[in-house]
């Protein structure tokens, strides 16, 4: 049989990884298990993808050292979540000590690697035969307690366009992807994840609630040829009642990381198809 022809994407993952890198050695106070809750967990097998796709980026680093998905001057004090954590997600502060954020600790981290890992974004964009960058990342089923709908019931999917709940443009900000791809994206999805919504209290699939998408899908959904969507899926979906304590996750869940991502495969196979 012939390989399938690499679907004409390209996927980032920015929030997948678990590797500190030499400059926080030492420095950081998070375990493991800490980097895995404040990250994408397991984002990096949940979106697979690479052997399928015409381009393909996947960031190492943990992202409560160095988040991608930041604007570069998105700082503490200011900011605690920004392009440099001050804390997690579940407010833990990420550092032995406060004073190590000085602006030259974080520009070696920038240079060492948010920079490089823009431009590795920036290089595929240039690929003339991708018609659409997915921007992958996963959500906690509840809102955290630094987000302003703390204990919110989130959906299974969100994608985001930086538009409306119906994908349309919103508060003068352009779009990152047309209304029309991305309600076609959001229908492909109800459709390939439907046995999979046993809850139908929970939203299935939403667009632009409550993510309507982070600085990457901003930034390259404007600068790239082609359109940008961010997408969200549940951990309710694959994560065990256990909370994860090692870098790659068992049988039985990566078994379900394996299942939803050929329904995620086939959704976006349904769209750039047409």
């Amino acid at each position: 049989m012939k390989p399938d022809r690499p679907l004409p994407l390209l996927i980032s993952v920015p929030h997948g990884g678990v590797s500190m890198p030499p400059e926080a050695q030492g420095l950081c106070r998070l375990d493991l298990e800490a980097i895995l809750a404040d990250g994408d967990t397991w984002s990096g097998y949940l979106y697979d993808l690479q052997a399928h796709v015409l381009e393909f980026a996947e960031f190492p680093v943990a992202r409560a050292i160095v988040d991608v998905n930041r604007a570069p001057g998105d700082l503490p004090p200011h900011n605690p979540d920004g392009v440099v954590k001050a804390a997690t997600v579940e407010q833990k502060p990420v550092w032995s000590d406060a004073n190590i954020l000085t602006s030259e600790f974080v520009d070696t981290l920038l240079s060492n690697y948010y920079y490089p890992y823009h431009a590795r974004l920036a290089e595929a964009a240039k690929n003339k035969e991708v018609v659409l960058g997915l921007d992958c990342h996963t959500m906690l089923n509840l809102a955290p307690a630094n987000s302003t709908n703390w204990g919110e019931q989130r959906p299974l999917i969100c994608l985001g366009n930086r538009g409306n709940k119906r994908g349309e443009p919103d508060e003068d900000e352009p779009l990152t992807a047309p209304t029309e791809l991305v309600c076609d994206l959001q229908k492909c999805l109800e459709y390939t994840f439907a046995d999979l919504h046993r809850d139908k209290s929970i939203p299935m699939v939403t667009l632009n609630q409550p993510f309507r998408g982070g600085f990457i899908t901003q930034k390259f959904g404007l600068e790239s040829p082609f359109p940008w969507i961010q997408v969200e899926i549940n951990r309710l979906l694959y994560l065990p009642r256990q909370l994860p304590r090692t870098a790659r996750p068992d049988g039985k869940t990566l078994a379900r990381l394996t299942a939803i991502r050929r329904r995620f495969k086939e959704a976006v196979s349904m769209v750039v198809g047409e």
